[in-house]
């Protein structure tokens, strides 16, 4: 469980680094730790952000998830200055919803538990 906990936290480092990195002031993020998942939810009302770049974010967010390679490189999630690491948490997560209305985004994430 310990290990979860920690895969969860580097998503949730993550979802809080792409809204600051694009001129959030706010960001509230809620997880829940439901029976069979965990349920993780990022909300700003101020993200200077593109509908391209939010295009970006749904795709790699929507890849299948890879136990494989998560129990590898889970870890280095948040390591890498200059790019998110979105495609590695698009490979931790079973769903991943984003909705953008400019300026407030919205990013829900599910993770079963195995």
């Amino acid at each position: 469980m310990r290990h979860e906990v920690k895969k969860v936290s580097k998503i949730v480092d993550e979802l809080i680094e792409f809204c600051f990195l694009h001129s959030t002031e706010k960001v509230n993020v809620t997880v829940e730790n439901k029976k069979d998942r965990f349920e993780i939810i990022a909300h700003s009302d101020n993200v200077n952000c593109s509908d391209e770049k939010v295009e970006r974010l749904k795709e790699l967010l929507s890849v299948q998830r890879q136990n494989e390679i998560e129990e590898y490189y889970w870890q280095l999630a948040g390591e890498d200055e200059h790019n998110g690491e979105f495609s590695l948490v698009g490979m931790m997560v079973d769903e991943a919803e984003v909705k953008f209305t400019c300026p407030s985004l919205t990013i829900k994430l599910v993770r079963y538990k195995k």
